[in-house]
């Protein structure tokens, strides 16, 4: 397992290992102390990872209920002298910029680091943004590994970085670093055995606007320095003989450059960039002297070819810069060696550039899948109930969603929800349709976990203003979507310690829910009459639609050596009406030649179809 090379003391050794591992193994290395982070995939193996080895390792790792708290933790930890590490995805990092931007202004005394995992396709998330920019908003450096080995390699970096400035630093991975796997080349454990101690300073830590004003004069002196330091940052280099066309790669791009470059069979001058912010200017304008064309080579959005831009009109230089915001590389989605392969064809005059990596491989036909919840997923018993119960009230109805595996539900035949926007907006957006003068019913989904992390206000918000909606709150215990990781209705931590296990239903009734009721999701006909009486109920109301997600629950059986008792259908009373499949879709129930039948591998016996089967022609197998 991976896990075991984390805490491998073994200066020297090859291992292979993802991306996510190897930050793990580095932070390790570097001597981090409190880790924390919320799951959300590209980034969340990271934590996982670090959370497995945490005791034998002397770590504090958590799962903290958001972003915001989970970056709040390290920055204290750091600010007592310890080493801290935060992780999270793009679109945490939204959620952690008020007080990351702030944080740059006391500054840190341990080093703090922040592994930030960008989604550029986006092939599990909701936009496609690059976090670059709230690096250079904080005015703090940025770095971006090539790959996994150097994922290892500049986190004892960013660590001693962060010391020396005084700042926090941002590692920004993207979901090609992170899930890839490569050699990674083990370095020293250092023994980092520091007493946690905070010393008072309200000038410094309180920051009032007087105080900040005096920080910012601070902040801007400690940004020269870090510009200084980038300028020899030694993951940063010029390789390549001399020529009129040069390219300029930030991160994983190096090596898609390198790739097409042995596509075409041609070289280049490189300048390969690991520090993303501040831009080291005199070794930009150095590898642009004497160059006519240059292409800059990055993910997501032009900042470091503006940059470019930007030195060559200062000093002079008679340099094109070309790059995404020149239309030679698409402003969306990820890049590929092939892509990058017809940005240099189409600057150098190739008109054959020859095939691509992608071209040459092989094209299987493959069908396309329709993303489904899995076999005997309380979710989806809860997205038909209350499609159900709206189909008996009759008045319409408006879902909206949240994320989670549930947004699974959006596709047919659930259709489940009809917004999906962000961490906690389903009960916020369902005030506000209903403060519109909606007249509909108006359900808001959400997971638990999300729930934990962002439902609570808006929750509150719909009772201190009399909002009439229905909050239908899909308890399966685990954040499962990212990798079944634990959270404070799991009653476990991130390291597996027992811990106080809270009841959504308890916090419902503090912020001050009248209507709350809690239903099995399995015991559909009980759970669509709550619903109803939810959305007949005039003013906010919550029903817990509760069951362990499906794969947790049976891996425990299985580690009991028992199996479920699969459902199977009994073809004498099957009329094939198909309403197992056209309204519910479980994705163990299968028509063949006209004839329904039921997997019983994938079966997980949890009876739903059974009960929603209008002709009683689904039984449970006798075991």
């Amino acid at each position: 397992m991976e896990t075991d090379y984390l805490t491998l003391d073994s200066i020297g050794k090859k291992v292979l290992m993802t991306g996510n591992g190897a930050v793990a193994r580095g932070a390790i290395e570097a001597g981090v102390k409190v880790a924390t982070s919320y799951p959300g995939t590209p980034a969340s193996e990271i934590l996982s990872s670090i959370a497995a080895v945490a005791k034998k390792a002397g770590i504090y790792a958590e799962w903290s209920i958001n972003e915001k708290v989970a970056f709040e933790v390290a920055f204290a930890a750091s600010l007592s002298g310890l080493r801290a590490l935060m992780a999270c995805k793009h679109l945490g990092f939204n959620w952690i910029s008020d007080a990351f931007l702030v944080s740059a202004y006391t500054g840190v005394n341990g080093g703090l680091v922040v592994v930030v995992s960008d989604d550029p396709h986006p092939h599990s998330s909701q936009n496609a943004e690059d976090t670059r920019y709230y690096s250079k908003m904080g005015k703090v450096p940025c770095l971006e590994p090539s790959d996994p080995g150097e994922a290892r390699k500049i986190m004892p970096m960013a660590f001693d970085l962060s010391e020396s400035l005084q700042l926090p630093v941002v590692v920004r991975l993207t979901s090609r670093i992170s899930h890839s796997r490569g050699d990674v080349e083990l370095g020293e454990m250092r023994k980092e055995d520091r007493d946690p101690k905070f010393e008072k300073d309200p000038k410094r830590y309180a920051v009032i606007a007087p105080h900040a004003r005096e920080r910012h004069l601070w902040l801007n002196k400690q940004y020269a320095k870090a510009a200084e330091a980038m300028e020899g940052f030694p993951l940063n280099w010029i390789e390549g003989p001399r020529g009129d066309f040069g390219i300029i790669a930030n991160g994983l791009n190096y090596s898609y450059v390198k790739e097409a470059l042995g596509i075409l069979g041609i070289e280049a001058p490189i300048l390969k960039l690991s520090s993303a912010n501040p831009i080291p200017r005199r070794l930009v304008a150095n590898f642009l002297k004497g160059l006519k064309e240059c292409l800059v080579v990055e993910e997501i959005e032009p900042i470091t070819e503006e940059s470019v831009k930007a030195i060559a009109q200062s000093e002079g230089l008679p340099v094109k810069v070309y790059g995404r915001s020149t239309g030679h590389i698409p402003l969306q989605w990820e890049l590929n060696p092939d892509i990058v392969n017809g940005a240099i064809s189409k600057i150098i005059g190739l008109s054959n550039p020859g095939p691509g990596l992608l071209a040459k491989a092989v094209q299987l036909e493959v069908s396309r899948r329709t993303p489904f919840l899995c076999a005997g997923c309380p979710h989806r018993a809860s997205y038909y109930s209350i499609k159900q119960a709206l189909r008996r009230i009759n008045r319409g109805g408006i879902i909206a969603g949240d994320r989670g595996c549930y947004n699974q539900g959006i596709y047919p035949p659930l259709n489940g929800y009809d917004t999906c926007i962000c961490m906690g907006a389903s009960i916020g957006m369902a005030c506000g349709f209903y403060k519109a003068g909606i007249k509909e019913p108006i359900v808001a989904v959400i997971g638990e976990s999300t729930f934990f992390h962002a439902g609570i206000p808006p929750l509150i918000n719909a009772v201190h203003n009399n909002a009439n909606i229905t909050v239908v709150i899909f308890d399966n215990s685990w954040t499962s979507m990212t990798g079944f990781q634990p959270n404070p209705a799991t009653g476990i931590n991130a390291m597996g310690e027992e811990t106080k296990r809270l009841n959504v239903e308890e916090i419902c009734k503090a912020c001050g829910v009248e209507f709350i009721k809690v239903i099995d999701s399995f015991k559909v006909r009980e759970l669509i009459d709550a619903i109803e009486s939810a959305i007949n109920f005039p003013g906010p109301a919550v029903v817990v639609s509760r069951h362990e997600c499906a794969v947790r629950e049976t891996a425990r059986l299985r580690r009991r050596g028992e199996r479920p008792r699969p459902y199977a259908v009994d073809p004498t009373r099957c009329t094939a009406c198909k309403i197992c499949l056209s309204q519910f879709g479980c994705p163990a129930i299968s028509i063949e030649n006209g004839k329904v039948s039921i997997d019983k591998y994938s079966c997980t016996g949890c009876g739903v179809c059974a009960q929603i089967c209008p002709s009683k022609a689904i039984v449970q197998v006798e075991g």
